[in-house]
């Protein structure tokens, strides 16, 4: 357990808006959070996941985000600090990990218990920041949305993002289904052996998915939408399934050039234009599955569910069937060049931040002599809580249970 922070002030990483509108992160202190209450725990943050709803964020195009200034994050790992009332699941000192509702990117949080857990021991603190935000939605859309069955046909985007990896690793938990999927060129090395078949994501990809799959996909998951929600439609067999779960093509344009986002925000729209008579001649189904809402605005009942979820999610760790990949650490400090790595899709997995500069990490950095400069890339990247230094990185960076 790291020594205690006395200091009456914690860092924390806010949006803030400046007099011309433009969002920026900045790091910053503030106070102490207080103690916890009923049904509450106060948690030291080790270790944090950046999603790219973070990113969506970042540029003030996540719907229902909090008016600036506000601390940002959707989950984190740590220790529990204290226990309000009502708190049974947990105590003082336990490793755990939270899905929260924005907030999480502060050395010390205070989160509702529904949405807290005790980690696995063999789990570190940055294979749990990144877990439960990949992995609750990946199993989600496969399982219990798109109840994907063994001999089908599935295509997914962003093969080399958190949840590309989650979906990667859980459809090997399905004998005999055929793995579609696009993601950037210079990411296949990595991919390839993993997924059955690979395309670039910036080319039409309609037609080579057409001859592999002459009858259609049974399943589509969809987090760019723009022009693949179309072409997503398009590709679905009789009975088939879309899913959209994220909106990543409002960034396919430069970021900083209003013009581009503005024109990344039309062809999002055009996804306005489906037509029900039309999914109903079909016999298509199309869906929406959005996990920051259901943090929002569920109720009890669906918390619960999303344990229920979180719970199964540890098993298949525990059981080697999943291993969560970590791309590349940094601290609070380098948050932007975190988020960057997001926004230019350079990333295999996760990106995490952590409050606090770990020596361990350095030492690691400075063996890998083809890491990024002041991270390091890894699946297996060593967190306060792990010593496991001596992993080759390239060696499965998704590490999906060596099934294939």
């Amino acid at each position: 357990m790291t020594a205690a922070n006395t200091s009456a002030e914690i860092k924390a990483i806010v949006v803030q808006q400046t007099f011309t509108g433009k969002r920026e992160l900045k790091l910053t202190t503030m106070p102490k959070p207080p103690p916890p209450g009923d049904g509450e725990i106060l948690i030291r943050v080790k270790a944090c996941g950046i999603n790219f709803n973070d990113v969506l964020v970042r540029y003030g195009l996540l719907e229902d985000s909090p008016r600036p200034p506000f601390v940002p994050g959707f989950e984190c790992s740590g220790e529990v600090l204290d226990i309000g009332p009502n708190v049974t699941h947990v105590d003082r000192g336990d490793r755990v990990v939270a899905l929260t509702r924005f907030s999480a990117w502060a050395e010390q949080i205070v989160v509702k218990k529904d949405l807290v857990f005790k980690i696995p021991k063999e789990m570190s603190f940055r294979e749990a920041a990144v877990l439960p935000v990949s992995y609750l939605t990946a199993y989600i859309l496969l399982f219990e949305i798109g109840n994907v069955k063994s001999g089908q046909t599935l295509l997914f985007h962003s093969a080399g993002g958190g949840v590309g990896v989650a979906l990667t690793q859980l459809s090997k938990l399905v004998p005999n289904l055929t793995l579609m999927a696009t993601a950037s060129s210079h990411k296949f090395d990595v991919l390839r052996a993993h997924i059955h078949y690979l395309f670039e994501h910036d080319t039409d990809y309609t037609e080579d998915i057409k001859k592999i799959a002459p009858e259609g996909v049974d399943l589509v998951l969809d987090c760019m939408a723009g022009e693949d929600c179309e072409r997503g439609l398009a590709l679905l067999k009789f009975n088939g399934k879309y899913v959209m779960y994220g909106t990543s093509s409002l960034l396919s344009w430069d970021v900083k050039n209003l013009f581009g986002i503005t024109k990344g925000m039309t062809n999002w729209w055009q996804n306005d234009k489906i037509s029900c008579l039309r999914l109903f001649q079909d016999s298509k189904s199309i869906h929406g599955f959005n996990l920051i809402q259901l943090l929002l605005h569920g109720s009890n009942e669906t918390r619960r569910y999303l344990s229920d979820i979180m719970h199964k999610v540890f098993v298949l760790y525990k059981e080697g069937k999943i291993k969560p990949v970590v791309d590349s650490v940094f601290t609070f400090e380098e948050v932007n060049d975190a988020i960057g790595k997001l926004v230019e899709r350079k990333n295999i997995g996760k990106v995490v931040i952590e409050p606090f500069l770990n020596t361990k990490a350095e030492k690691v950095k400075k063996m890998k002599a083809n890491a990024t400069p002041g991270r390091q890339d890894s699946s297996s990247t060593s967190g306060p809580d792990d010593d496991d230094d001596d992993k080759d990185p390239e060696e499965f960076r998704l590490n999906s249970s060596s099934s294939q």
